[in-house]
């Protein structure tokens, strides 16, 4: 172990291009590390933009037992195998009406997620897409997407990078103040509550163990772990990182695809 990380409590793992490998699998190699990292009583969490149906398989694989995972980017976080909610805030419902009312006017994909359900309009490519990348099963509604009574966990719209950047536009003056709205890859645009982020949700994670967040390492790749690696003791990016996420971060490590995070845990912490 690395003399200087010795105070290290806890470490916050991003999942998709973070933890997983582009097919969606963890190395049997990674998962040896986080089970060595747990021996040595050093806490593990997830931080993930999934839900829990999605965000579940994958922590199962890694066989850590009960840990917390920070679902949605923030907006809720739950325990892996009790499936308990530990903190949970949902988008408010007058700003989803507004969302949902302009994705209509306009045709945008964008689906919601309501208790542990992917709820989109129709089957398309974005839909195909999602299912195919995070292995969620979606539930098409036609028009009575647009008529949720119940608030949502989180709203995702799915497009090609351009059309991202202008739904941001678009949404930004009129729903801004209401929701934050954080890009998970280039073209996957996330709308969660306004003040819910991975961050915070690690802050009140880490108060509940009675852990600092200086005694935290997290790592990421995507605009959506900012906010977490911006709060941390120390913030490690992959090698695959957008440009923004490894600015914030004190240190870059290999790719997602090449177990840049274990190799990094296995070298500093054990």
């Amino acid at each position: 172990m690395d003399p200087s990380f010795s105070h290290i409590q806890m470490v916050a793992i991003d999942c998709d291009e973070t933890l997983l490998r582009s097919d969606n699998t963890v190395s049997e190699y990674t998962k040896d590390v986080l089970h060595r990292l747990q021996e040595k009583g050093i806490r593990i969490t997830l931080a993930t933009g999934r839900m829990y149906q999605t965000a579940k398989p994958i922590g199962m694989s890694l066989n850590l037992g009960n840990v917390p995972m920070i679902l949605f980017s923030g907006g809720l976080i739950q325990e892996l195998e009790t499936a308990h909610k530990v903190f949970e805030r949902t988008v408010p419902r007058a700003a989803v009406q507004r969302i949902l009312q302009l994705a209509r006017e306009y045709d945008w994909h964008i689906q919601s997620y309501i208790d542990d359900r992917l709820l989109c309009h129709h089957r398309n490519w974005q839909s195909d897409l999602y299912e195919a990348q995070t292995g969620a099963k979606a539930e098409f509604l036609g028009d009575s997407l647009y008529e949720l009574s119940q608030e949502p966990n989180k709203l995702i719209a799915i497009d090609r990078v351009e059309n991202i950047d202008r739904i941001i536009a678009t949404l930004t003056p009129l729903v801004g103040d209401e929701v934050t709205l954080v890009r998970s890859q280039k073209d996957f645009l996330e709308i969660i509550a306004r003040h819910v982020s991975k961050g915070d949700a690690l802050e009140q994670l880490a108060r509940q163990y009675g852990i600092g967040m200086e005694h935290i390492v997290s790592f990421g790749n995507a605009e959506n772990d900012i906010s977490m690696l911006s709060k941390t003791g120390y913030a490690v990016a992959v090698d695959n990182a957008v440009e923004h996420a490894k600015l914030v971060s004190h240190e870059v490590c290999g790719h997602h695809n090449d177990d840049g995070v274990a190799r990094w845990i296995e070298e500093h912490l054990l």
